[in-house]
């Protein structure tokens, strides 16, 4: 089954998400909820070679679940391998070192912008067998995960980003240069903070 992403105003991206219970990490209920993320992520295409997200969380398709799928041989300039799961995520450490790169989400639509984050964190979870998964990651897919488990917190990167020269409107026929090329260093179409307010549906007085 393939979900549609939810509307960057949906209440369920501004929610914790649930914890998956221990007794339903290999439950019918939580591999559906599994196969609709990995179907989502990989559209319609024939095969699953390669996906077409890098990064995918339950919540912005509309599961409020604690689990994500990440693919952790993205290389941040269009190289892609195969999503995997992680159930009940956490980053149990992140380094003082941080690094600035572009994001964009399907759940922002075309605002992107540039956040700076630890270079290299460890995290926890589980697999859908069940099993204990402890991983060192850093670069772009450490960069993954921390966009992808802030999902899971309500969280979205438009939250991180405080200077408005960094916060940016992306139309999606400019993507690869926005990204794969750099343009994210220099790109000087502002996405103005009330504009981002507007399209989140949140209110002046909040």
């Amino acid at each position: 089954m393939i979900r549609q992403f939810v509307h960057p105003n949906d209440p369920v991206l501004q929610k914790v998400a649930e914890i998956v219970p221990p007794d339903e990490l290999n439950s019918s209920r939580n591999r559906e909820y599994i196969e609709e993320m990995i179907g989502t992520a990989y559209g319609r295409r024939k095969n699953r070679d390669k996906p077409t997200v890098v990064g995918l969380a339950a919540p912005q398709i509309g599961i409020s679940r604690r689990i994500i799928a990440v693919d952790t041989g993205a290389d941040g300039v269009g190289g892609l391998s195969e999503l995997k799961v992680y159930i009940n995520p956490e980053i149990t450490w992140s380094s003082k070192e941080t690094e600035e790169w572009c994001e964009g989400c399907w759940s922002t639509g075309r605002v992107a912008g540039v956040v700076s984050r630890p270079k290299k964190i460890k995290i926890k979870a589980y697999s859908p067998q069940g099993d204990l998964i402890e991983e060192e990651h850093e670069g772009y897919v450490a960069r993954i995960f921390q966009h992808e488990v802030d999902h899971l917190n309500g969280i979205e990167f438009v939250n991180h980003i405080k200077n408005p020269k960094k916060l940016h409107w992306v139309e999606i026929e400019q993507w690869s240069e926005y990204k794969n090329h750099g343009g994210w260093r220099t790109w000087q179409n502002l996405c103005p903070r009330e504009k981002w307010e507007e399209i989140k549906g949140i209110s002046q007085n909040e």
